[in-house]
């Protein structure tokens, strides 16, 4: 039998989003200060309307049993209602031509650059006339050879981290005040400064002047860290979000993969260009996103809590087009009913700080994303990843061959990238990050001891145990991380949260990044491969830490989520809790 619930607004305040309560009446409607209301009628399907500044917004639903108990269930079935439609392969196809499109172009751009920056270091510690142009002689006789000292490795990897910290903080308290799109242009801008000191470095082969021009990058790398999910998951339907957001990791790989093929190239060569083009490389990405970010819209989400709702609208025009099937107006009512209930619960005279991330309702959701970011890098990425190259000549190849394994094995990481996108939706987001981390925790642990007998077949082992591990770790946590920290935070705190796991994310990547050099290197611990025991446990405790903190939050909307942790039910449990 079909049941009928009503809405009708509270008393308000021009000045404030309203809050919605039930009407006594199963088929009555109300026009509020603002002129937002709206009703339940029969028909078949149900059909939800909403009045939002004097227009009807019609959001179709599946089912004709219909129970709206709270705020909190409206916002969830309204979001439902406007992205799950009978025509569902079809609606989907419209949206991720019309979305993706944009999406693609920016999350490519400063993507690119965060894989290509991020790696770049480390990767020129392969290249024998860099080490040989900004390094000192280590050894005598036949075995000398040039190197960047330990130390030096971790200063200038260790400032740009600390930089990048900054960069995450600044980003969320300024794109609340300016927009995405303008913090994302003020960045690329500091980018163009940082890569124009590294590239001066390359004249005189000074570490110092290489140190500060990778800490002004830095910044842009931590603010664009920031922006990229948190963008692609606010513009994003429910069904693409998991999609969209994964695309920040694999687009990043995707400028590791490129620079890799530059370096296989020119590495090898006696000469300045070995390491000069690349360096000069990391311009393309910045100045691409200067002369093309002016057609990308602006976030609906943030217009709409900034109170430009034609703004918002319009943005939401640009995104989908006008003859693509879309119901805009209908996901502008999702939007602004959301953010109605947020704004209802916290008091909205003052903006959120940092502090308010760590409040009770908020503070598992919090910490649960700095996890999850802590443990991308306390999985051994620095060493599969970055130091790769590095490892195989060590370990007696050639600079030729080592930096076709190093191709090779990001070539199996990227194919991992993609196959990861479909897993999002057939398995889920907990299962991959908790079971993969197990599975990557076994693998280092057998790189570690592969890596005490030092002959060529156990060289040949460690090597084909690196492969594994990079196809894993990318198919599961290296991709997933990126969705489930731009969906488990509130629409209200999501860039404060986001600021502050990229601040423990740099803050591991610095530790990391200045310990590494000191366990791995030659002239410091000489571990090598050894550092797999090492990052074999780092790992266990990160498959603890997930198992007990992960939700899955596959198909959930933000108000599911939000009540959910309300509600107090364990994140292991979110996918066996069912919600009228």
């Amino acid at each position: 039998m079909t049941s009928f619930v009503s809405y009708q607004l509270a008393s308000i305040s021009p000045h404030r989003v309203p809050r919605i309560h039930p009407a006594p009446s199963a088929w009555s409607k109300h026009r509020g200060e603002m002129g937002i209301g709206y009703e339940l009628v029969r028909e078949c399907p149900l059909s939800l309307r909403f009045y939002t500044h004097n227009n009807l917004y019609r959001l179709s639903a599946e089912t004709s049993d219909y129970e709206l108990p709270s705020i909190d269930a409206d916002a969830k079935n309204a979001a439902e209602h406007v992205e799950v439609r009978p025509a569902t392969a079809a609606v989907l196809r419209r949206e991720a031509a019309s979305r993706q499109s944009r999406l693609e172009k920016q999350l490519s751009f400063f993507g690119s650059l965060y894989g290509i920056d991020g790696l770049i270091a480390r990767n020129l510690l392969a290249i024998p006339k860099f080490r040989e142009d900004y390094g000192e002689l280590f050894g005598s006789g036949d075995t000398a050879t040039f190197i960047i000292p330990a130390t030096w490795q971790s200063i200038y990897g260790g400032v740009a981290q600390l930089a990048a910290i900054l960069g995450a903080v600044i980003t969320g308290w300024m794109a609340d005040k300016i927009g995405w799109r303008y913090t994302n242009l003020l960045f690329c801008c500091i980018s163009v400064v940082g890569v124009a000191v590294q590239y001066i470095s390359t004249q005189s082969g000074s570490l110092p002047i290489l140190t500060a021009g990778k800490a002004i990058n830095g910044l842009s790398i931590g603010a664009w860290l920031v922006i990229g999910p948190l963008y692609a998951s606010e513009v994003a339907p429910l069904q693409l979000r998991g999609w969209l957001t994964a695309m920040t990791n694999i687009i990043q790989f995707s400028g590791t993969l490129l620079f890799t093929g530059i370096i296989y190239q020119l590495g090898p060569r006696n000469e300045k260009n070995a390491y000069v083009i690349p360096f000069a490389c990391q311009w393309a990405i910045p100045c691409l996103v200067i002369l093309t970010i002016w057609p990308w819209p602006e976030s609906p989400v943030w217009l709409v809590r900034m109170g430009r709702i034609e703004e918002a609208n319009k943005a939401l025009l640009r995104l989908h087009g006008r003859n693509s099937g879309i119901d805009r107006e209908g996901i502008l009512a999702v939007i602004e009913v959301s953010i109605a209930e947020e704004h209802e619960a916290h008091d909205t005279t003052k903006e959120p700080s940092y502090l308010d991330a760590f409040s009770p309702d908020d503070r598992k959701r919090t910490l649960t994303c700095m996890f999850i970011y802590g443990c991308q890098y306390f999985s051994g990425l620095i060493f599969v990843l970055g130091y790769q190259s590095y490892y195989y000549q060590l370990a007696g190849f050639d600079a030729k061959f080592s930096f076709l394994l190093s191709m090779l094995n990001n070539c199996s990481m990227f194919v991992a990238n993609i196959l990861s996108w479909p897993l999002l939706t057939i398995v889920g987001r907990r299962p991959l990050i908790v079971w993969g981390q197990f599975v990557c925790a076994l693998t280092l642990l057998i790189v570690g001891a592969t890596s005490i007998p030092e002959d060529k077949q156990s060289t040949i082992a460690t090597i084909s145990f690196m492969f594994v591990w990079g196809f894993c770790y990318q198919i599961t946590l290296g991709t997933v991380a990126w969705t489930v920290v731009a969906e488990i935070p509130s629409f209200r705190l999501r860039s404060r949260t986001q600021g502050l796991s990229n601040l423990v994310l740099c803050l591991v990547q610095w530790l990391i990044g200045f310990v590494f050099p000191h366990m791995f290197n030659p002239d410091a611990g000489n571990l090598s491969g050894k550092v797999g025991f090492i990052f074999g446990g780092t790992t266990l405790k990160g498959f603890v830490g997930c198992w007990f903190l992960l939700p899955e939050t596959k198909d959930r909307p933000v108000a599911e989520l939000d009540y959910l942790y309300k509600a107090g039910v364990k994140p292991r449990h979110f996918s066996k809790t069912k919600i009228n």
